[in-house]
């Protein structure tokens, strides 16, 4: 052992590193990664370290940890507005794509694209077109085509039948005697007749407009929603902003699809499109009601934020109060869509409805008008009841006939415009350094329609 220490001592005075070297390989070889151990000139122990390129040696494997790699998979998986501009733009220009709603049936929306219908968001032409002065001109000569008329027909094949059976039978049998039927106790009846399916077609009517306005604020309060979450979320944590901007975008075509009574993989497709995240989708899909979902979606980020402190009261209040909005509408609209107008009332009306009309072809007659007559104003005043009476029939139920289509279209928009129209900055506010940042909103719109601004601009009445 002394003998090794004199040699060691003896090299590195001459400055020479052949020595140290060969014997070091020899005394580490058995051990990489221990020390040797040497002697001084003063008997003590001190440590020699073999290099490093002896201990470990060379090769080129990846020797980050898991987080790292980790990080660097959710770094190239993150997501972004142009991701979320490119998702919105297939929804509504390939799997959405029809102007139309082909949910709605077709006697509600008409034969031709160009037939006026509450069924669809009208535009200036079609106010214009509607207000003409040639309007009644136009409607009696498509009384044969009328959407009305064919949803009444049946009704009027059995009136019509039953007039001429009845002045038959007063011709043939009662020729000799024929008993007067007071028009006036009639038209008694015709007043309580005439009351009922009014005030029913008003309750109908009122019942529409409701339907409507809270569709209206559904557009508003995603809107609502996107813009809070575009402008106190996004500049804190991007990725939960566009997560939640993606699920409140879907908030409209869900609950069309609650309303409507469409088939549980109408939304499936909508769904894995906008959700690129499966856990995400699979919940969503996984639900019983999932427009609560995405509100449930909505209030777990929001406790998040808050307990990082990264959201004021004042913000949270807010979007806590828009999140509101947005399940009342659920409720309100369930409510609709699960109570009709009282049952009573709609029997009661058309019992008196039939007997009133089964009076009045025998009564006309035996007032003194001949058949021809007496078939054409019961045909008259079988239409203008049966009309009235299948008018608030249709209106009753009012997620049938209104454009949920064209809205959810609407609220997508805007609900994506609030993230990709960003205003400019203010004198003294910064901005993250992101690309994206960078990009012009010609690149983020690609969802916008391709034809003039102004007529995009026309039809995107709410």
């Amino acid at each position: 052992m002394m003998i090794l220490s004199s040699i060691l001592l003896v090299g590195s005075f001459l400055g020479v590193d052949s020595f140290q070297l060969p014997l070091t390989r020899r005394l580490v070889s058995p051990q990489r990664n221990k020390n040797v151990v040497s002697a001084t000139n003063n008997g003590e122990q001190s440590t020699i370290s073999a290099p490093s390129s002896v201990i470990s040696p060379t090769h080129t494997s990846d020797t980050s940890s898991p987080i790292t790699r980790r990080k660097k998979n959710n770094e190239s998986d993150a997501d972004t507005l142009l991701k979320f501009s490119t998702d919105v733009q297939h929804v509504l220009h390939n799997l959405r794509a029809m102007e139309s709603d082909p949910c709605i049936p077709k006697h509600l929306m008409g034969h031709h694209s160009s037939s006026l219908s509450y069924s669809k968001t009208w535009t200036l032409d079609d106010w214009e077109f509607h207000n003409s002065r040639k309007r009644y001109f136009r409607y009696l000569k498509n009384i044969p085509h009328s959407r009305l008329m064919r949803r009444i027909m049946p009704q009027q094949v059995a009136l019509l039948i039953w007039t001429i059976l009845s002045v038959y039978l007063e011709d043939q049998f009662l020729s000799t005697y024929k008993p007067k039927i007071p028009l006036s106790a009639l038209g008694t009846i015709s007043t309580f007749v005439g009351f009922l399916l009014t005030l029913r077609s008003n309750q109908a009517l009122s019942r529409l407009m409701e339907a409507r306005t809270l569709w209206s604020k559904v557009i508003l309060n995603t809107r609502e929603m996107s813009s809070l979450i575009a402008s106190f979320i996004y500049p804190v944590d991007k990725q939960l902003a566009l997560m939640l901007g993606r699920h409140v975008a879907l908030f409209g075509w869900l609950l069309k699809s609650q309303l409507r009574f469409t088939k549980k993989d109408d939304v499936v497709e909508l769904v894995r499109t906008m959700l690129p995240n499966k856990r995400d989708a699979d919940y969503l899909l996984s639900q019983r009601q999932k427009t609560v979902a995405v509100i449930t979606r909505i209030r777990q980020v929001l406790a998040h934020l808050g307990k990082a402190h990264k959201l004021t009261t004042a913000e949270e209040i807010a979007l806590d109060h828009t999140a509101h909005a947005l399940s009342e509408a659920i409720t309100s609209t369930g409510r609709i869509r699960a109570s009709p107008i009282p049952t009573l009332y709609t029997s009661h009306t058309s019992r008196l409805l039939v007997f009133y009309l089964f009076c009045l072809p025998p009564a006309l007659h035996l007032s003194g008008l001949d058949g021809i007559m007496t078939t054409v104003l019961s045909m008259v005043v079988g239409y203008a009841m049966f009309g009235l009476d299948e008018i608030s029939h249709l209106f009753e139920q009012p997620f049938r006939v209104i454009p949920m289509h064209q809205m959810s279209k609407r609220s997508m928009q805007a609900v994506t415009d609030c993230f990709t129209c960003r205003p400019p900055a203010l004198e003294g506010e910064q901005f993250g350094e992101d690309e994206e940042d960078k990009l012009a909103q010609r690149d983020l719109t690609s969802y916008w329609s391709n034809t003039d601004m102004a007529q995009v601009s026309d039809n995107l009445m709410e």
